[in-house]
């Protein structure tokens, strides 16, 4: 059975003050930071590399649910590989004008073929095991508490980022859009790592609780 729960936990906190800060920030840094492979991009690869691993420590505390926290360590694997452009920063081969490195297109590198492939066969693996841990609930009559604003907020940032300020929508920020771009995107990470962090399981119509969660 899915629950969705709409309390933000203590993690709202951290997520605030990161928000806060990201922000503020993009007011202040040099446009560079938001090139590829720079302070932005390099965060987000750390904001999601964290999930990653609050994921593997969840799998090793809590069996009974490891279908599910391995499930979403594949998409944090692939989203991961996305914000390195799947590879081809170690690979630079000039610069723009503006100070910004070029790199290798991806069908000139060397494992280009099989990139995608690749991708949706994890992207599969994670699917069908996000799956498998959901009909161990079901059969088990066990409650899946779902943090659902979380993954409101996860979504909502990530349309910002494209829809607002990738299309430089809102014209007076426009000398900020690109840092703005970057921030958001770091904090919907930021929120999805919280919405995989205080995912809970419940046992129905029992008083004890799985909560899966480091307390």
């Amino acid at each position: 059975m899915l629950h969705f729960n709409n309390h933000l936990f203590k993690t709202k906190y951290l997520l605030l003050i990161t928000a806060i800060i990201l922000i503020l920030i993009s007011f202040i840094l040099p446009v560079e930071a938001s090139f590829e492979n720079h302070f932005f991009e390099n965060l987000q690869v750390c904001i999601l590399f964290i999930g990653f691993i609050s994921i593997l420590y969840k799998a090793k505390r809590f069996i009974k649910f490891k279908h599910f926290y391995f499930g979403c360590g594949f998409f944090y694997i692939i989203m991961m590989a996305r914000e390195l452009s799947w590879g081809r920063v170690f690979y630079p081969v000039g610069t723009r004008s503006n100070g910004e490195e070029i790199y290798i297109s991806i069908r000139n590198i060397w494992y280009g073929d099989i990139v995608y492939p690749v991708v949706s066969i994890l992207a599969l693996i994670g699917l069908f095991l996000i799956i498998k841990c959901y009909r161990y609930c079901r059969h088990n009559r066990i409650i899946i508490n779902i943090p659902i604003l979380y993954l409101i907020f996860f979504a909502l940032l990530m349309l910002s980022s494209q829809l607002l300020f990738e299309k430089e929508a809102i014209s007076f920020l426009s000398s900020y859009n690109q840092l703005l771009e970057e921030a958001t995107e770091a904090i919907a990470y930021c929120s999805l790592v919280c919405f995989t962090y205080n995912w809970t399981f419940k046992i129905n119509n029992v008083k004890d609780y799985f909560y899966v969660k480091i307390l």
